[in-house]
């Protein structure tokens, strides 16, 4: 059966592009286009897309106006695709994700075969994501296989040397839904918590930075992009970079470039079993995403006895990676997006106080 898809543009040549790119393997059907947002919602109810593509900028309704609409009357899967990560007011499209669209990508450019086949890849798996509003429950989603697993940890890690006053390491992986959640757990912590929390976000090449921006607007801590050598410090959130892992190494932050892990680089499982070693002292989170990122790396901490956080399904956009890491054993509670920053909040002054080890 074809996935069909409605694309939200108000270029004529952009819409005849992508309806082009996504129907170039036979197995989508663009059923529909609009111009505008009034269209767009319009036509999004009379057709029942699987799937739909949208591009903020429209003239009148704004995109942003579309996704809350859409997801308030006729919720669908929706991909917000957009032009340069610098353009003004990047943070538009985080937004628009936090109002209820899945995920984002850059526009592919004409010559750009690999960017244009995996645009039609995520088109396709989006189609089979169910998207649930909060009041009518959710359905959890099949694991997905990005690539290869990580190896398990063959050997238990040294045992680290801490500081008293080191603050305690928060690890959290992140994928489709993340940005949301991430911004209500980040909300939630107080800057006086002695805590840095190291974070794995999906993103497209050229969104970090903005990224760091949507975050920094929505909590009191300090958000930075991770760089090569950074101490952990309390009150800070430091995120991985494009294209680089995010370790902790010897006590610092380090950016490396081994191979991509469940497809990803950065890759969440990279930075939690990086975390491993520090048992007790690490805390570990997988938020919402598809595919299972982050699983291997969550039983990697679980495995050396430090807490393990996974958000529920209820709660989850897409309870890809979450279910992953629980069908793994790496989960040791399982909550709501809402309650998690209030429970790692716990779980870090119970660690100070060094109970759990």
């Amino acid at each position: 059966m074809k996935r069909r898809v409605f694309v939200v543009d108000d270029s004529p040549i952009c819409r005849a592009q992508l309806r082009d790119w996504l129907e170039a393997d036979g197995d989508v059907e663009v059923v529909g286009e609009a111009a505008d947002g009034e269209s767009a919602i319009d036509s999004i109810g009379r057709l029942h897309p699987d799937v739909a593509t949208i591009d903020l900028r429209l003239p009148g309704m704004s995109g942003l106006e579309v996704v809350t609409l859409v997801m308030a009357k006729s919720p669908l899967p929706m991909l917000i695709l957009t032009g340069d990560p610098t353009a003004d007011d990047p943070g538009i499209a985080f937004e628009a994700i936090r109002r209820g669209a899945l995920d984002l990508l850059l526009k592919p450019s004409m010559d750009d075969d690999e960017a244009i086949r995996a645009l039609r890849s995520h088109v396709r798996w989006l189609a089979n994501v169910p998207v649930v509003r909060h009041l009518d429950g959710h359905r959890p989603e099949p694991v997905r296989q990005d690539g290869p697993r990580a190896e398990p940890a063959s050997r238990s890690p040294a045992r680290v040397v801490r500081k008293a006053n080191d603050p305690v390491i928060v690890g959290i992986a992140a994928s489709a839904g993340g940005p949301s959640a991430l911004a209500t757990v980040l909300g939630a912590l107080s800057t006086d918590l002695p805590i840095c929390l190291a974070i794995v976000q999906h993103l497209p090449r050229g969104f970090a930075a903005s990224f760091v921006s949507f975050l920094q607007a929505r909590c009191s801590l300090t958000v930075r992009l991770a760089e090569h050598g950074m101490e952990p410090r309390p009150a800070t959130v430091v995120l991985a970079p494009d294209d680089h892992h995010l370790e902790l190494i010897d006590g610092r932050f380090a950016l490396t470039s081994g191979p991509p892990v469940e497809g990803h680089r950065p890759s969440a499982t990279v930075l939690l079993r990086s975390l491993a070693a520090l048992r007790g002292a690490a805390i570990g989170v997988v938020l919402s995403g598809i595919g299972r990122d982050g699983a291997d790396g969550l039983r990697a901490m679980r495995d050396h006895h430090a807490l393990t956080f996974a958000q529920d399904a209820s709660s989850s956009v897409v309870y890809g990676m979450p279910r992953a890491a629980v069908e793994e054993g790496a989960v040791l509670r399982s909550l709501p997006v809402a309650e998690l920053g209030d429970a790692i909040a716990a779980a870090v002054r119970n660690a100070r106080r060094g109970w759990w080890s």
